[in-house]
């Protein structure tokens, strides 16, 4: 509470005479003055160990006390906190406690003879206003500091985008790049795009207090003739500019500076970064073309980087051509089975399994977004598709969800925690019936989808009577056996139209279906369209053949 306007003040009471400090507990009228009772504490070192729990604003205390006098308590608590206000109380007429308590620079110093309410009111009232008005313009001078320091970084945040702007001439951007100590024209520099990511298990830190994290760490390692320019680009990105260098840029100093800022960094509880650097000879034309290689070779290849992984944008290896969503049907054949199982750790080593490939390969990262978005999108249409209810489920905050995702360990780590979330769903999807025989020929269907399945194979598999099966299977669902079992088939049929290159007659077969013309009928009653109008094969989709599944975009 202290330090903001209108907060309310604590005051202390110190006294070895417990009428005094009763008296004075009473008689203060605390609310109007808008205090409150710190504590009363019956000697100098009760008062000292509490001051040390939590410091007062105000202390009015006796001088002879037994363990520690006034003056000594006084003393320590103006070491603790220079601005605290303090009034002597005291039935010492003695002139050498006044001068020590003047030299301590007390507010006041009353005899107990002269104490009235008046008095005391009067007294705390100015102390009170005077902390009002300190703690005023301390509150102001915080509102301009913000101000200053917000200007300074959208001075910054300019700078770069005019750089990075390749219609605007150089002069729209040297003189303020040269007010913030860039002169590429007369120095050489060693730009450093830098990912700052911070733990979910610390205190979430906003954006702007980690940029100011790493241009502090940066220039605590600078050496003589060096500088650093932390220019703000978006998200946890920004560009450190190392200015100083000699020759084509870089040198053996720049590089070990690169290093301890590495070190500095990575030592900051909860707080993280990956680095990219690239040391650019004097010119500002060779300046801007290494800010932009920054900004855009740098930034997607820092969505593969570890933290703390410190690289030269040209020593860069260059993303794959292969297309990633080839293994599309793959993955989602295994990740559909892992939630047939229920397990999560099946999940959990499938994912792993499909980033360390990506990982490996080095897809590009719209790409590795796209395919993502894709697996998650697909798997939460199936699970409406179970569930049979309207969802408030959206594919526009799942877009923008994942486009933000800048790293793919958080993407990693995000996606798990999605198909986590739902995993009690699938659960209550098989527990929902009251018996186990339901359970187990769902499980059963969504097992041997490739085939005819019949009323009297899964009777059969149950152990019940085929007729009392059906009616059980009505009464739990809610729906006929086999209307459920073609339900189930035709989004299967879905998907695979959607992400897979496979013909009409395929897909039937590989459904059970040796009649393409059943499986049509089928599929149009169950979806409003028939399979080559669902798949629209009369043209192309965003310009992509069908078949791809690439139906969004990051």
């Amino acid at each position: 509470m202290k330090g903001r306007v209108g907060a309310m003040h604590s005051v202390m009471l110190v006294d070895d005479d417990h009428p005094v400090l009763d008296f004075l507990s009473a008689v203060i009228p605390w609310d109007e003055l808008g205090l409150t009772l710190h504590s009363a504490c019956k000697n100098g070192l009760v008062a000292l160990e509490k001051a040390r729990e939590n410091m007062p604003d105000i202390v009015i205390t006796d001088i002879g006390m037994p363990y520690m006098d006034g003056i000594e308590l006084i003393r320590e608590l103006k070491l603790m906190n220079e601005e605290l206000r303090v009034v002597v109380l005291s039935c010492m007429d003695d002139f050498t406690y006044a001068q020590q308590a003047v030299k301590l620079t007390v507010s006041d110093y009353i005899l107990k003879e002269m104490i009235s309410r008046e008095l005391i009111t009067t007294l705390l009232r100015e102390l009170a206003g005077d902390l009002r008005r300190r703690d005023e313009e301390k509150a102001q001078t915080l509102k301009w500091k913000s101000i200053a320091e917000n200007q300074k970084v959208q001075l910054k945040q300019s700078v770069l985008q005019r750089i990075a702007a390749r219609e605007l001439p150089d002069t729209a951007w040297q003189p303020d790049a040269a007010e913030l100590g860039i002169l590429p024209e007369t120095t050489a520099n060693v730009a450093v795009l830098c990912r700052v990511s911070s733990s979910t298990e610390e205190t979430i830190r906003d954006d702007l207090a980690l940029m100011a994290m790493v241009e502090s760490a940066a220039e605590a390692v600078l050496q003589d003739g060096t500088g650093a320019v932390c220019l703000p680009y978006s998200g946890r990105d920004c560009v450190l500019v190392f200015t100083g260098g000699t020759g084509n840029g870089g040198n053996a100093s720049h590089i070990s500076m690169l290093g301890r800022l590495r070190s500095a960094i990575q030592a900051m509880p909860g707080v993280g970064a990956s680095f990219q650097y690239l040391c650019i000879p004097p010119g500002s034309e060779h300046f801007r073309e290494g800010i932009i290689a920054l900004l855009t070779q740098g930034r997607e290849y820092a969505f593969y980087l570890k933290p703390g992984e410190l690289v030269g944008l040209k020593e860069i290896p260059l993303f794959t051509d292969e297309d990633l969503f080839n293994h599309y049907a793959e993955a989602s054949q295994e990740i559909r089975e892992a939630f047939l199982e229920e397990s999560a750790g099946r999940l959990e080593e499938l994912l792993s399994k499909w980033m360390e490939y990506i990982r490996g390969k080095r897809f590009v990262p719209r790409q590795v977004k796209e395919w993502m978005l894709k697996l998650l999108y697909d798997n939460q249409m199936r699970l409406m598709a179970r569930q049979q209810f309207q969802s408030t489920f959206s594919l526009e905050l799942l877009h923008d969800t994942i486009t933000f995702i800048d790293h793919i360990g958080r993407l990693e780590e995000w996606s798990l925690q999605f198909f986590y979330e739902r995993l009690p769903y699938i659960r209550e999807i098989y527990q929902e019936t009251r018996r186990d025989e339901i359970k187990k020929v769902k499980q059963y269907v969504d097992r041997h989808l490739n085939r005819k399945i019949t009323l009297e194979e899964v009777a059969e598999y149950t152990h019940l009577n085929s007729s009392y099966f059906s009616r059980l299977f009505k009464k739990e669902t809610g729906m006929s056996f086999i209307h459920y079992v073609t339900h189930i088939k035709m989004e299967r049929a879905k998907e695979l139209l959607d992400q897979s290159a496979q013909s009409v007659e395929q897909v039937a077969e590989q459904l059970g279906y040796e009649n393409k013309s059943y499986f049509t009928k089928l599929f149009k009653l169950h979806t409003g369209s028939t399979p080559g109008e669902f798949r629209g094969e009369e043209g192309t989709r965003n310009g992509q053949p069908q078949g791809t599944g690439r139906h969004y975009s990051c």
